[in-house]
């Protein structure tokens, strides 16, 4: 094996100089068509290599037999062959020198013993050439921050601070997607496949030294280091949240994730255990993985359980406060400062008490600024009253449309000023404020919206959603008081 540090064996794959696709092709459509497309189009300076045992050439360009026959360096290979030929093209690239690699190539150990024979056979080779790989089985990986990226299928991804390991390439592209339309940026992709040499815990290592890396997500199937991962996690969410969709909670789920990605399940009692003791953040649902991160990034952690509700709806304050309820968080009573000044903006009719409604009347930041430095609060849930000016225009008829789009444009630079206020207040008392629409299309455009997003400040559709999110940020900032 390599004498390189598992940190430099991985900066070097992320980010190559030569890089060989084995099995380019010339057939649209097919993986060594598309990866090579993708390669090709990132390619900035670095070196890219055609190999392909039929064509003389690949796309335009000259195609090598094997990568042996290219006479330049090669430190990088990206093996999209049929999975039988895998072992020989592993076994071309120890010859060549080659680093480091990633196998797309399906049809090994997910599928029963013949495959998993011959992925121990290309095991082998690679750590006798000393070749740290990724895969097989896997959809490819991107590094925004070299502008590199070996999987095809992707939504166009901005550089940012939070990486993504997934065993599956589909649920990866799905959070990647949520994520672009969430405003995140990542700084890292890893479709990590049946890991047969690196794992989910060597990405886990290497991310939690990466400078570019702030917030750490997973989709996992399965552990194949739990002590590892234990020790690994627990030193660090001391500096990083971890957030992690563990699948295969059920029996059939778990036979699922084998036949997937070959992983070991585990225990559900023992993970829940593990995940506790070591600060990380379990999420049940591909979109709560992003709510989550986005959480993270753009809002201070809770001091305590107390919040304050802040409701446009009766009846949304009820869903509100049985939801934050139901996450074991609390609904202490306003103070008697904030009170008094709710009472000289407030009509007869408002609540009198947490959860605020202001019973019809349009008080939102007016309400929600001494909510904000209430002593009582150590987050705020505001359910409707923000970025709905954009969304008047969509339920006005035909001859109202002009005037209510003028209106909506009026109310919502005004709203932009009362955002920032809000921002400077949750900043100044490092108080988080979860924001829940409420109809979905206020959320869609307009500048409120793109000014939240752009802080990291998630538009939630539903009251559960907000008390979700903030019940992770509330334990893993308990956790972290803890330590």
């Amino acid at each position: 094996m390599s004498n390189m540090s598992l940190k430099e064996q991985l900066d070097s794959l992320f980010n190559p100089r030569a890089v060989a696709v084995i099995g380019a092709s010339n057939s649209f459509g097919k993986w060594g068509y598309n990866v090579l497309s993708r390669v090709l189009s990132h390619k900035q300076g670095r070196e890219v290599y055609a190999i392909n045992n039929k064509d003389p050439e690949v796309m335009g360009m000259k195609a090598y037999r094997s990568v042996v026959e290219v006479l330049g360096p090669v430190d990088f290979a990206v093996i999209t062959v049929p999975f039988q030929d895998v072992p020989a093209a592993m076994e071309d690239c120890v010859r060549k020198g080659v680093k480091s690699a990633v196998v797309i190539s399906g049809g090994l150990a997910e599928t029963g013993e013949e495959g998993a024979r011959i992925q121990r056979e290309a095991l082998e080779i690679a750590w006798r050439g000393g070749i740290r790989f990724i895969g097989p089985n896997c959809l490819g990986f991107c590094n925004p921050y070299a502008n590199f990226c070996t999987a095809p299928f992707l939504p166009p991804i901005e550089a940012g601070r939070v990486a993504l390991v997934s065993q599956s390439g589909n649920s990866g592209q799905s959070i990647l997607d949520y994520g672009a339309q969430m405003g995140v940026g990542f700084s890292k992709f890893i479709s990590s496949g049946n890991e047969a040499d690196l794992r989910f815990e060597d990405y886990l290592e290497y991310l939690g030294q990466d400078e570019k890396t702030d917030v750490i997500l997973g989709y996992v199937e399965g552990f194949r280091e739990g002590k590892r991962f234990l020790e690994l996690a627990k030193e660090i969410t001391k500096k990083k949240p971890i957030v992690i969709m563990k699948v295969g909670r059920t029996d059939v789920g778990t036979r699922a994730a084998r036949s997937h990605s070959s992983a070991l399940a585990g225990s559900e009692a023992v993970l829940d255990s593990v995940f506790k003791q070591c600060g990380v953040i379990r999420v049940d649902k591909l979109h709560e993985v992003v709510d989550v991160a986005v959480a993270l990034l753009g809002q201070s952690l809770p001091r305590g359980r107390r919040v304050g509700v802040l409701s446009m709806s009766g009846g949304m304050a009820v869903i509100a406060a049985d939801a934050l309820r139901k996450e074991g968080l609390e609904l202490p009573p306003l103070s008697a400062v904030t009170m008094e000044k709710l009472e000289s903006m407030m009509s007869r009719r408002w609540s009198g008490g947490n959860p605020v409604d202001p019973a019809g009347d349009f008080v939102s930041y007016q309400a929600l600024w001494p909510m904000i430095e209430d002593e009582n609060f150590d987050a705020i849930v505001v359910i409707g009253g923000v970025a709905m000016a954009s969304g008047y225009a969509t339920w006005a008829p035909a001859l109202m449309k002009q005037a209510t789009e003028e209106l909506g444009e009026q109310m919502g630079e005004a709203e932009l000023d009362a955002i920032k206020t809000t921002i400077d207040l949750m900043t100044k008392h490092r108080k988080p404020v979860l924001f829940t629409v409420g109809a979905a299309r206020f959320e869609v455009e307009g500048k409120v919206a793109l000014r939240l997003k752009q802080g990291h400040l998630n538009l939630y559709t539903e009251a559960e959603e907000s008390a979700k999110v903030l019940a992770h940020l509330v334990r893993y900032s308990e956790y972290l008081s803890a330590g």
